[in-house]
C-alpha cells in the first residue's frame, strides 16, 4: 500500500511557537541591517554640520559628492566579497566578518580632519556594509517557512529604517565625530552577538550530514512541528538536484546557466528601477531635499518624522506579507510613488513660499516606497537565487543596487543644477510609472512557495510557479476526510445490521 503524502500546508500561524522562533531569529539577525540605515543616513546628518563643527574641513561640490556617494560605490566590492564568503564559509561567519571593516571605518571617520580622510573612512564603512547586506537576507530566507519568509524577509528594510531614525535622533544633538564613534560601538556589539547564531539548515544541507542539518533545523522549529516531514522534502530536494558545496569554477559555470540568469535578470531589472525612482537617494539627501523644496518643517525634525514613517510602514508591510502577494504590494508601491511625486513636482514648479506641503509629499513617497520598492527587490533576489550560488547571485544583485545608487548619487547634484529640482522629482515619477508596467508583466509571485519549488521552476523541473506542496496536502487531507467518513458510515451500517 502506498504511503499517504505528508500534510505540510498550511504553515503554522503567526502566533504559534514555531513562527515566533523564526520571528526571534529574524529580528536578531537583522540588527545588522540597522547599521546600513546608520551608514547611509550618516551623510544626511554630517554634511550640514561639516564646516560648523570643524572650520578647517572645507569641501568643494566634487568632494561633497564623493563623501556621500563613495559609500554605495565601495559596498559593491563588499557585496561580491560577501557572496563568495557566504557560499564558502556559511551565512553565520559572513555575519561576523562584516563588522570588522565597519568598526575600522567608523573610527577613521571619527578622527578625520580632511575631506580625503572622510572619503577613505566612508569607503571602509561601505565595504563592511556591502559585506553585511547579504548574510541577514539569506539567513532569514533559509530559516523561514514560506508564510514567514515574507515577514522575516522584509525585516532588513525595517532595520534600515530604524537605523535612519536613530541616526536622525542622535544627529540632532550630537556632533558628527562623536556620532561616528557611537556607530562603531554598535558594530562592536554586533560582532560578538554574531557568535550566538546557528548556521542555516540549507547551508548545512549542502555541506554537512543530514543529522547535523536536522539538529539545526530543530532550533528554528518548535517541538510540536513535524521536522521529520520537512527533512524528507529537503533530502529529496538535495538528491534530485545533486546539491553539494561547489568549487569556484563550478560556481562560475552555474552562474551562467539559464536557471540562474533568468531570475537574476528579472530581479536586477526591478532593483535598478527602484533606485532610479530615488529610494536610496531620498534617504541619503533627506535634509538637503527638505531645504530645496521650501519645506517649512524643521529639517532635523522632518528627517526624524520621515524615519518613523519608514519604520512604521515597514513593520506594517512585514505583516501584510502574511496575507498579500508580492506583486500586489509592488504595484501599489509603484503607482503610489508615481502619483505622489507627480503632484509634488507640479507643486514645486508653482510654489514660491515656505510650506508644510512638501513634507506631506515626502511622507507619501516614503510610505509608498516602503511598501514595495524598498523591501521587495532584496527579498525576491534571495527567494529566486539557486541555493548553491545564493550568496554570489545575491551579492551581484545587491552590488547592482549599490552601483545604481552610486551613479544616482554621483549625478544628482549636477543633474539638479542642470534641469532643476522640480524636474528631478517629475523624472522619478515617470520612471515609477514605467516600473508599474514592468511589475505587471514580468515580476513573479512567490508567496506560499517553498524555496525548493521556486528553484525547481527555474531549473525547469516544474512547469509553473504553483505550490505543489499545497496541492499534495489538500489531496492528503481530502483522502483522510474521505476515509474518516467511510469508516463512520460503516459503523452506522454495522449498528443498523446488529439491530
Amino acid at each position: 500500500m502506498q504511503d499517504e503524502p505528508e500534510v505540510l500546508y498550511p504553515d503554522p500561524g503567526l502566533w504559534t511557537k514555531t513562527s515566533l522562533i523564526q520571528l526571534f531569529y529574524g529580528i536578531m539577525v537583522n540588527l545588522t541591517s540597522v547599521t546600513f540605515g546608520i551608514a547611509f543616513s550618516f551623510s544626511s546628518v554630517m554634511m550640514p554640520q561639516l564646516s560648523k563643527v570643524d572650520p578647517k574641513i572645507t569641501t568643494t561640490m566634487t568632494e561633497e559628492t564623493l563623501i556621500v556617494s563613495v559609500l554605495p560605490f565601495s559596498t559593491m566590492i563588499g557585496n561580491v566579497i560577501s557572496g563568495f564568503l557566504m557560499d564558502t564559509y556559511g551565512r553565520r561567519m559572513a555575519l561576523i566578518l562584516c563588522e570588522v571593516p565597519m568598526i575600522i571605518g567608523w573610527i577613521l571617520i571619527g578622527f578625520a580632519t580632511s575631506p580625503a580622510e572622510l572619503i577613505f573612512g566612508r569607503l571602509i564603512v561601505g565595504l563592511g556594509c556591502g559585506m553585511g547586506m547579504i548574510p541577514p537576507r539569506a539567513y532569514v530566507t533559509e530559516i523561514s517557512l514560506p508564510n514567514m519568509r515574507g515577514v522575516n524577509g522584509s525585516f532588513p528594510s525595517v532595520g534600515i529604517a530604524l537605523g535612519v531614525i536613530l541616526q536622525a535622533i542622535f544627529g540632532a544633538f550630537m556632533k558628527w565625530p562623536s556620532l561616528s564613534f557611537l556607530n562603531g560601538l554598535y558594530s562592536i556589539i554586533l560582532l560578538f552577538l554574531g557568535f550566538i547564531f546557528p548556521e542555516t539548515p540549507y547551508f548545512l544541507l549542502m555541506t554537512d550530514t543530514p543529522e547535523k542539518t536536522e539538529m539545526t533545523l530543530r532550533k528554528f522549529r518548535s517541538i510540536h512541528y513535524d521536522v521529520e516531514a520537512e527533512m524528507d522534502t529537503l533530502l529529496e530536494f538535495k538528491s534530485d538536484n545533486r546539491l553539494r558545496r561547489l568549487r569556484t569554477k563550478e560556481q562560475l559555470q552555474l552562474l551562467f546557466t539559464k536557471s540562474a540568469c533568468k531570475p537574476f535578470c528579472t530581479i536586477v531589472s526591478y532593483i535598478i528601477i527602484s533606485q532610479l525612482v530615488g529610494v536610496n537617494l531620498v534617504l541619503m539627501w533627506t535634509i538637503e531635499m527638505l531645504h530645496e523644496s521650501k519645506s517649512s518643517i524643521n529639517p532635523d525634525a522632518g528627517n526624524i518624522a520621515l524615519g518613523f514613517a519608514r519604520l512604521i510602514v515597514g513593520i506594517g508591510t512585514s505583516f501584510l506579507m502574511l496575507k498579500v502577494g508580492r506583486r500586489f504590494l509592488a504595484l501599489v508601491s509603484s503607482l503610489g510613488v508615481f502619483g505622489a511625486f507627480l503632484l509634488f513636482g507640479i507643486f514645486i514648479i508653482y510654489n514660491t513660499q515656505p510650506s508644510a506641503i512638501p513634507f506631506v509629499f515626502f511622507f507619501a513617497y516614503i510610505a509608498f516606497s516602503s511598501i514595495g520598492y524598498y523591501p521587495l527587490p532584496m527579498l525576491l533576489i534571495f527567494e529566486l537565487s539557486p541555493l548553491q550560488i545564493r550568496g554570489i547571485v545575491g551579492g551581484l544583485g545587491i552590488a547592482t543596487l549599490n552601483g545604481t545608487t552610486f551613479a544616482v548619487n554621483a549625478f544628482y547634484l549636477p543633474v539638479r543644477s542642470l534641469i532643476g529640482f522640480a524636474n528631478v522629482i517629475l523624472a522619478f515619477s515617470i520612471l515609477s510609472l514605467l516600473g508599474t508596467f514592468y511589475v505587471y508583466f514580468y515580476l513573479p509571485e512567490t508567496k506560499d512557495l517553498t524555496l525548493q519549488e521556486i528553484e525547481e521552476f527555474y531549473n525547469e523541473r516544474r512547469p509553473t510557479l504553483t505550490s505543489q506542496r499545497r496541492i499534495r496536502s489538500m489531496q492528503a487531507l481530502s483522502r483522510q476526510l474521505g476515509s474518516a467518513e467511510s469508516r463512520s458510515l460503516m459503523r452506522i451500517k454495522s449498528k443498523s445490521f446488529a439491530r
